[in-house]
């Protein structure tokens, strides 16, 4: 029995003993992670960021990055703040906090309202931007083949090479008619008609001999009856003499 118990006593010895030298190793683990050695926190601002990281290096300290918007006056990727400041005591291989513009260049749309589409891609072109989809709209007020509208406000910040969607005015709602049958007709009679209403013929071709009508009948049209015509179409006539 007593031999029983001092095999106890050494067994429970030795589990005590580990443990306070299992307890001594965390502490002290524990105590240099913590305390670590300090240093002042180095200046990065003004810095690229490929450069910081080799000052971050040196200095056994960890950057994390944080983009900010792009600035015009800075080239992309400068750090221009960080936490914590410089001069701060930070801890070896403790995490500095940097922040850098944008490698994303960004430029300000321009109005293109009231410029002729010719115009619109020149000044788009100036500015790192491009021209995508053209659609056409009936305008009142704005002239034909001028830009009414765009995909992006004026002024709006976005990035270079943007493609931008225009709105061009294709002019006035002309009236439209459906071209009547006028063969057989008098062309005297039929151009003042056509005048009149706002049309034009824009050529006549006289035909010497045409049996069966007297001189002057329409004997041909273009457009034939039945299209659709305005003010911009290009009627003819072919007339009897």
């Amino acid at each position: 029995m007593k031999r029983k118990f001092l095999l106890l006593s050494k067994v429970l010895g030795l589990v005590v003993f580990y443990s306070l030298i299992l307890v001594a190793s965390v502490f002290l683990t524990m105590s240099f992670l913590i305390k670590g050695e300090e240093i002042p926190a180095p200046d990065l601002k003004g810095k690229q960021l490929s450069e910081a990281y080799t000052i971050a290096a040196q200095n056994h300290i960890y950057l994390r990055r944080i983009e900010v918007n792009y600035d015009q006056n800075l080239k992309p990727l400068t750090i221009i703040n960080q936490s914590p400041v410089p001069g701060t005591n930070v801890k070896e291989n403790s995490i500095l906090q940097v922040f850098v513009t944008s490698e994303l260049v960004e430029v300000i749309v321009p109005d293109l309202a009231a410029y002729s589409l010719k115009e619109a891609g020149e000044i788009l072109e100036k500015n790192e931007l491009k021209k995508r989809f053209v659609s056409y709209v009936e305008s009142e007020t704005t002239p034909a083949d001028f830009v009414v509208s765009q995909s992006y406000p004026p002024g709006s910040k976005v990035p270079k090479g943007t493609r931008l969607d225009l709105l061009v005015s294709r002019g006035k709602n002309e009236p439209a008619f459906i071209m009547p049958n006028i063969i057989g007709k008098k062309a005297e009679y039929v151009k003042a008609f056509f005048q009149q209403n706002g049309l034009k013929i824009s050529k006549i071709t006289e035909i010497y001999y045409y049996p069966g009508f007297e001189p002057g009948i329409i004997i041909n049209q273009h457009p034939q009856s039945g299209h659709k015509i305005t003010s911009k179409n290009l009627i003819s006539i072919e007339v009897s003499k």
